[in-house]
């Protein structure tokens, strides 16, 4: 008889915790928390499933991932206490990067970069407190450039150029902006 509730507490041990673990359908949402169906105390514990990731006082927090039906991984995100904060990576079916950026109190912040399905890059540039700032530059699926220009807090600021798939300038947008307004044509 010993020897039986050793192995059933054995292979009790040996259950993968992901079978015990709560997924994401097992919580509720209200007003900026989570919980756990059924209950009035905001969820702290692990989530798993196609979304791996913890909770602390119904927030999420730390690192998370998310995977695609097939098992490949689809996102990394980071959180602090609901906020996004840190590194933010999407990835497409095949593995490829779709998107990397970085989170500042639910802000993007630092450098971004885009791709398109066929790995060339979709455009790049750099957020600072969730506005785009500096120079960006988006490309076109072959790889020419489709605009080159800059941000101030958010708009466009300065000379602006764009191009046609074939790398001719389009002088229709092509100009010179301020506070996001063209404010004269191309030099």
């Amino acid at each position: 008889m010993k020897l039986f509730y050793l192995t059933l507490s054995f292979m009790f041990l040996s259950i993968p915790c992901s079978i015990l673990a709560e997924t994401m359908s097992d919580l509720t949402w209200n007003n900026g928390f989570y919980f756990k169906k059924g209950s009035k105390t905001p969820f702290n514990g692990i989530i798993t499933g196609e979304i791996h990731g913890s909770f602390v006082n119904g927030k999420k927090h730390g690192k998370w991932m998310r995977y695609y039906n097939n098992g490949n991984l689809f996102s990394i995100s980071n959180y602090h206490l609901g906020l996004k904060n840190g590194d933010w990576v999407t990835f497409n079916t095949n593995g490829k990067y779709i998107e990397k950026g970085k989170f500042k109190n639910n802000l993007e912040d630092g450098p971004w970069i885009r791709f398109f399905e066929n790995g060339e890059i979709n455009y790049e540039g750099k957020f600072m407190n969730g506005k785009k700032t500096g120079l960006w530059v988006g490309y076109h699926y072959n790889g020419q450039i489709e605009y080159r220009g800059s941000f101030k807090n958010g708009k466009k600021n300065g000379f602006w150029e764009y191009y046609s798939l074939n790398g001719a300038k389009n002088d229709e947008f092509s100009g010179i902006y301020k506070n996001g307004n063209k404010v004269s044509k191309s030099l």
